[in-house]
């Protein structure tokens, strides 16, 4: 076989192969615009209705038609009467008499008017030897008037209490009373002493006699006494 029928051969498939080409081409196109002829939907079944017996009434026969029952309502409680209470008549509050506040009378710390205490002291000022003290009553407030009958190594007359202001403001009392038996030096030595009040012609005495013992150094050389009154009623 030569070459021209050869190639006349080559042009005759190509032009088969074409054509067969474009009519697919087109039976697709054809197919894609009429989808719904080519590929109907389905029909849905129907569903076949049962046939629902109807009651024909009987003529002459007539139709009973049921009545509403009344519903029975439950007996309501009749609440019972209550009792009524007589009122208890209310008496006026009782008047409480307020008990009185009764004072308490302090305790009685000796048969004598006044008690006498003594504290062994160093003196306020200088280096002497003595005795001193105050008078008060139960709260601490200043006798003044009272005397101070003394004894010891020398004989010196009464003191009264609150005479001298020095005196009352070394030892911080308006009836401050101070006597000294030796003005110079520590000593050793035995007071005794004693509280009175002045009487027209007389010293009353109102307290017992308390012993100072002196120990003859420094801080013993000063008999402090405090006087303090014991009975409120006291004049």
């Amino acid at each position: 076989m030569g070459n021209n029928q050869r190639t006349r051969l080559f042009n005759i498939l190509t032009v088969i192969i074409l054509i067969a080409t474009v009519c697919l081409v087109g039976f697709y196109c054809l197919v894609a615009l009429n989808v719904l002829s080519f590929f109907p939907p389905p029909v849905p079944a129907t569903v076949a209705a049962l046939p629902t017996s109807t009651e024909t009434p009987t003529p002459g026969v007539p139709t009973w038609t049921p009545t509403s029952t009344p519903t029975e309502l439950p007996p309501t409680n009749t609440p019972r009467p209550t009792a009524t209470f007589t009122p208890v008549p209310t008496f006026p509050p009782t008047h409480t008499p307020t008990p009185t506040d009764t004072a308490t009378p302090r305790a009685t710390q000796s048969p004598w008017p006044f008690t006498c205490e003594v504290e062994l002291l160093r003196p306020e000022y200088e280096d002497w030897s003595g005795v001193a003290g105050h008078i008060q009553d139960l709260d601490g407030n200043p006798l003044p008037g009272y005397f101070v009958k003394l004894e010891g190594p020398i004989s010196v007359p009464a003191v009264r209490a609150g005479e001298n202001s020095r005196i009352n403001a070394i030892y911080g009392s308006e009836a401050a009373w101070e006597q000294p038996y030796n003005p110079s030096a520590y000593q050793a030595m035995t007071i005794r002493v004693q509280l009175c009040r002045l009487l027209t012609d007389e010293c009353q005495v109102v307290s017992d006699v308390i012993t100072v013992e002196l120990g003859g150094y420094a801080s013993g050389s000063l008999g402090y006494v405090t006087c303090t009154k014991n009975w409120e009623d006291w004049p």
